[in-house]
């Protein structure tokens, strides 16, 4: 009788990030995709004598996860032993859920898969797993993860890449060091995660059309691989055509800032699984990446279902030394606050996860908040307007409808704007321009005031710039390179019905920014 059976990590994050070093998060990431990948299965299977064949035991891989098939139980949980041995003999610290489930032919193939994921949530939330020795007191500790080396006995660590190393001419770099910080100019990392919106949606989407066309477990199960597949695929190619805008720019102005070692790319890939995005760049070019990264996926379609892709971006700016696992966190809750932000305009447009992308970020300077929220309470200027006009909206990656709804929180307007602060058009000392910011703080009254007072009354004149650079949007931004010192250069009320500031997202970030192309 055919059975199911479902692979799952947990505690990813966690596990990825248990070491305070960049080279030890880059394998423990790979260690993850190891020990869900079909072709590790087909090594540890062979290790032992056994056969694996890949094209008939495979449904898909994707979403986290890895789903197979086997002929009887027996087999089944002769594979469950086999592989679970495997990864707690080379990989001790791992968390791997195991679930299998007969299928029930009476039952439409999405109903059976339902069900194996429903029977795994039951399995870790019991997570008798969990709880076992880590340590006899004798191990050897390792000094960066604070953890004890340890490994069954009997087995041996089947060989694997650790990931790419090179590409072309160039090198990926393994420490925080590498990415082009300079001592007393630039001390920080950017930590970027992305995911996908509405993935999850889709896939449900998918399921729903293939059963309606009544479809069989064979065709159905190839559907779902084409379509994981597809995702994998698309997001990859996202993440090279960044890399490739990114080194295209290697010898340009703007890069040159960067102290990079020859041939040194500025950025690392941590994770790349499906609609799971993260890596880290060197400060000053983490909300640039991540715009691109977005605007490059937005270009490409699911071969399977035939429709595009959409996601969000959290970016965390932390100084080398912060927490990784924090800044992780931190990107996270960041992302999950740009989806909170489009789920806001679902009432007029259902479709808006499908064809908007969104980014927020946040520097980090040592806050003792325990969630963004509290971070963000901070964020309010004494006359109640907000501070941060974050999340925006990606332009070239967000379709018209939604961008005609929310005119004013846009990421080329901001763009724009901290460009033009940072240039050399503008005459005024930088510190006039950071005092701005302490005084946006105090509200609009005192902004104005600081404005006339420091004589920066034609701040934003427009004669300063090309007209193609002062382009930014004029239903939003009225007033804000008239040259007059009225409230209106520094306020807009935005579509959510609060009053915030335009400028202090730029000022705040004016020493952690670099515009690439």
């Amino acid at each position: 009788m055919r059975q199911l059976m479902i692979l799952e990590v947990s505690q990813k994050q966690a596990y990825i990030f248990a070491s305070t070093r960049l080279r030890d998060n880059i394998a423990n990431s790979e260690a993850i995709c190891q020990v869900t990948d079909p072709a590790y299965f087909k090594l540890a299977a062979e290790a032992e004598g056994k056969d694996f064949d890949v094209e008939r035991r495979l449904v898909y891989s994707g979403g986290g996860h890895t789903v197979l098939e086997f002929d009887s139980e027996e087999a089944a949980k002769d594979f469950a032993w086999l592989i679970t041995r495997r990864v707690k003999g080379e990989f001790p610290e791992i968390e791997l859920f195991v679930r299998v489930i007969p299928y029930d032919e009476s039952k439409l193939p999405g109903e059976n898969l339902k069900r194996l994921s429903e029977e795994l949530e039951v399995k870790k939330s019991l997570r008798a797993a969990a709880f076992g020795q880590r340590t006899f007191g004798v191990e050897r500790i390792m000094a960066d993860t604070r953890k004890s080396q340890t490994a069954v006995e009997g087995v041996k660590a089947l060989p694997w890449s650790r990931g790419e190393e090179r590409r072309g001419d160039y090198t990926y770099p393994y420490q925080f060091n590498d990415l082009g910080n300079s001592e007393n100019e630039s001390s920080f990392i950017a930590v970027i995660h992305i995911d996908g919106n509405a993935m999850g949606k889709r896939v449900e989407e998918l399921r729903r059309r293939l059963s309606r066309e009544g479809m069989g477990w064979e065709d159905y199960k190839k559907s779902l691989r084409r379509f994981s597949d597809a995702i994998d695929r698309d997001f990859k190619a996202a993440f090279r055509e960044m890399e490739d805008q990114i080194l295209s720019e290697a010898n340009k102005p703007a890069l040159a800032k960067l102290k990079l070692k020859p041939q040194m790319i500025p950025l690392r890939k941590i994770i790349l699984a499906g609609d799971d995005v993260c890596f880290v760049t060197e400060g000053r070019i983490g909300l640039e990446a991540a715009r691109i990264f977005m605007e490059k996926l937005s270009a490409h379609k699911n071969s399977e279902d035939g429709k595009g892709y959409a996601a969000c971006a959290g970016v965390a700016i932390v100084h080398q030394k912060y927490p990784f696992y924090k800044a992780y966190e931190l990107a996270e809750s960041l992302c999950s606050n740009a989806k909170k932000y489009l789920a806001g305009f679902s009432g007029e447009d259902p479709e808006v996860n499908t064809h908007a992308c969104s980014i927020d970020w946040h520097i980090e300077y040592g806050s003792t908040a325990d969630s963004l929220e509290g971070v963000r309470e901070a964020y309010e200027a004494l006359d109640k307007t907000r501070l941060e006009l974050r999340p925006y909206l990606i332009e070239k990656a967000t379709a018209a409808k939604v961008l005609d709804m929310e005119k004013t929180r846009r990421y080329g307007n901001f763009r724009r704007l901290i460009l033009y602060l940072d240039s050399d058009r503008l005459a005024y000392a930088r510190g006039k321009i950071k005092g701005l910011r302490e005084a946006i703080r105090e509200g609009e009254i005192a902004s104005e005031y600081y404005m006339k007072v420091r004589l920066l009354e034609d701040f934003a004149a427009a004669g300063h710039m090309r007209e193609e650079e002062a382009q930014l949007d004029a239903d939003t931004l009225a007033g804000l390179f008239s040259g007059k010192p009225d409230t209106r250069m520094l306020c807009a009320d935005t579509r959510d019905g609060k009053r915030r500031s335009l400028y202090f997202d730029a000022i705040e970030l004016l020493d952690t920014f670099i515009g690439l192309e």
